[in-house]
């Protein structure tokens, strides 16, 4: 398989713009100072507000019963 730089550009891109989100944080603090605290996300939480959004989006015509 070969990979175009569009690919690969889009794969890096998702990268750098989700490692913040789940605690990846290349910045130090000051001398002296404790890092802030920060807010604990997860990946199964955010595949699971995505699936319940798509679910949302496109209803299934399943009878419910």
């Amino acid at each position: 398989m070969e990979m175009t730089p569009w690919l690969l550009l889009t794969v890096l891109t998702v990268i750098a713009v989700a490692a913040p989100r789940y605690g990846v944080d290349s910045r130090w603090p000051a001398p002296g100072d404790l890092p802030a605290p920060r807010p604990r996300h997860r990946v199964r939480d955010d595949l699971t507000s995505i699936a319940h959004a798509a679910r949302q989006a496109f209803p299934s015509h399943r009878a419910r019963g």
